[in-house]
């Protein structure tokens, strides 16, 4: 039952095809130091049981699970786009059905935006983990537990990569979005949606993991990343928001932008075309770098076996 007629948080969970997953998921939601919220399923035709195994959980749970599925398949970002128009609650916290959360998540990113009325999103750290659960890493945004100006963050980002997170890392109040999550973005639709928030405010980092990601072979990001269509992203992307007024550019970051492009047109090779390769490595990448690739692999390679070895002799 609700703690009032509306909920402070709307959790969304987008899905599809995640059945093996999503009771996990849910039931990491349902087990929320913080109880104040509401459960937003959206299934975009599921050909798995998905659809038997929410309404077990509806039956099993307190009537917060809210289930909703689309007439068709309208794609991952439309999918979540659906989340956003059902949810009604005030805080907005995505969590992709084959992640988790940790109990004190939502407690944590709601104490942050009740008292930091100028932060438009919050994250926090998220551990890796595998297909069965295992912990593979830990990322989080560099500096944590601390006010940081959007645009300085959108210019890291833009001449990095997501340090902000994932959907399941992150909150934002509804009323803060102007736009939703872009379809012509397949890869990078939740940055680019992180950067329309920055725009309107601030970012603070919660420092420590407060969900787990899961990486598994099944994902649209593997594909994505060797279509090609993480290079398009980029570049749509940068296009864009390069020419902002309010992005402070140097030297050393158009660099690190090149090394990072260059090496994103180096792992989709044997899947782009060469026009496209050849305009990326012109306009946003480095030739140079990009022809010592084989030997920075084989570097990195001989790196690791030394690493390996170390270890058996337990030096």
């Amino acid at each position: 039952m609700h703690m009032s007629d509306t909920p402070k948080v709307s959790i969304c969970i987008p899905t599809y095809n995640n059945a093996n997953f999503l009771r996990q998921a849910v039931e990491s939601a349902l087990g929320q130091s913080y109880q104040d919220f509401e459960i937003v399923i959206v299934d975009n035709c599921s050909t798995d049981h998905t659809g038997e195994l929410i309404e077990s959980l509806q039956k099993e749970n307190d009537g917060r699970i809210r289930f909703f599925k689309n007439d068709q398949n309208i794609g991952l970002t439309g999918n979540f786009n659906k989340c956003l128009k059902y949810a009604e609650g005030e805080n907005i916290k995505f969590l992709c059905s084959d992640d988790v959360l940790l109990p004190e998540c939502l407690e944590k990113m709601v104490a942050v935006l009740d008292t930091n009325q100028s932060v438009t999103l919050v994250c926090s750290g998220r551990l890796i983990v595998n297909e069965a659960g295992e912990k593979l890493g830990f990322k989080q945004f560099p500096f944590v537990d601390d006010i940081i100006k959007g645009s300085n963050v959108i210019t890291k980002c833009l001449f990095g990569k997501n340090y902000i997170g994932e959907p399941t890392a992150v909150m934002f109040r509804k009323k803060d979005v102007t736009g939703g999550f872009r379809e012509d973005l397949p890869q990078l639709m939740d940055m680019e949606m992180w950067f329309q928030l920055l725009e309107r405010g601030d970012l603070l980092c919660i420092g420590g993991p407060l969900c787990a990601v899961r990486i598994h072979s099944g994902q649209v990001t593997y594909t994505n990343k060797e279509s090609g269509k993480l290079i398009d992203d980029n570049v749509k992307i940068f296009d864009e928001y390069s020419r902002k007024p309010y992005l402070k550019i140097t030297p050393l970051l158009v660099l690190k932008r090149k090394m990072l492009m260059t090496y994103r047109v180096w792992v989709s090779r044997k899947f782009i075309s060469e026009s496209k390769k050849r305009m990326v490595l012109d306009q946003y990448a480095s030739k140079l770098i990009y022809i010592l690739m084989p030997l920075v692999e084989y570097v990195v390679s001989l790196e690791k076996w030394v690493v390996r070895r170390m270890r058996n002799f337990n030096l």
